[in-house]
């Protein structure tokens, strides 16, 4: 909402923006997620919506029939991810937030920057890869197992090129990045995350996870 009154001619459209808003807001709360069209094994997913239950869903909420959404601020020495979006972007710089706050978007809303991030809701997380805030994680199973996360990696981007085991993108792991790249057509479709803004690191909750409570989550994670 407030990214689309930001962008306007004048204060009397942003407000006309502002008076209808609601009503988006209300029909974007009718839409579902759309249903993972693979099989999934009901039985591992049961015992991986334990597992969610148990260490996933005080950030992510609950899903179901009673679902809930804390929308909680995680801390960026909780998390633990890239923290360059949170400490970094320019829309956070003292002059813009004493702007925004002090003008008509002030009488709206109210800018406070936090370092850190938001945990999302997971409804159809099957279908956003990659993950984390910057995409730098290919897969599901990469997220949830920090260690096998690739540090360089490419995928096709073709929209078939699913990978329903690690719930993701099929992706191809490289022994280099971008600077070690000579072609620029490779180089620009290269997820280097030695770059600034792009690491992968953090959200290692799913590393004390055994394989198989993994394994069972990922299945779970189809479901919702």
């Amino acid at each position: 909402m407030a990214a689309s009154t930001l962008c306007t001619d004048d204060i009397d459209e942003a407000r006309a923006i502002d008076e209808y808003f609601p009503d988006i807001r209300a029909y974007i709360l009718t839409i579902e997620a759309p249903a993972y069209p693979f099989a999934i094994d009901a039985e591992l997913a049961a015992a991986g919506a334990e597992v969610f239950a148990a260490t996933c869903s005080g950030c992510h909420g609950t899903y179901g029939d009673s679902d809930t959404y804390p929308n909680l601020l995680v801390d960026l020495d909780v998390i633990g991810t890239d923290a360059a979006l949170s400490t970094d972007a320019s829309q956070f710089a003292g002059r813009y937030v004493d702007w925004f706050n002090d003008g008509f978007y002030g009488e709206v809303s109210r800018l406070e920057p936090q370092v850190g991030y938001v945990a999302p809701p997971l409804d159809g997380i099957w279908a956003t890869a990659p993950y984390l805030h910057n995409g730098s994680v290919p897969t599901v199973a990469a997220l949830l197992d920090s260690p096998s996360r690739p540090t360089y990696w490419t995928r096709s981007h073709e929209s078939t090129d699913y990978d329903p085991a690690n719930l993701g993108w099929q992706h191809q792991a490289l022994d280099h990045g971008q600077a070690g790249e000579p072609s620029a057509d490779v180089r620009k479709k290269i997820y280097d995350t030695t770059q600034p803004g792009y690491g992968n690191g953090g959200h290692t909750f799913g590393d004390a996870l055994s394989a198989s409570d993994r394994a069972a989550v990922i299945e779970y994670l189809k479901t919702l």
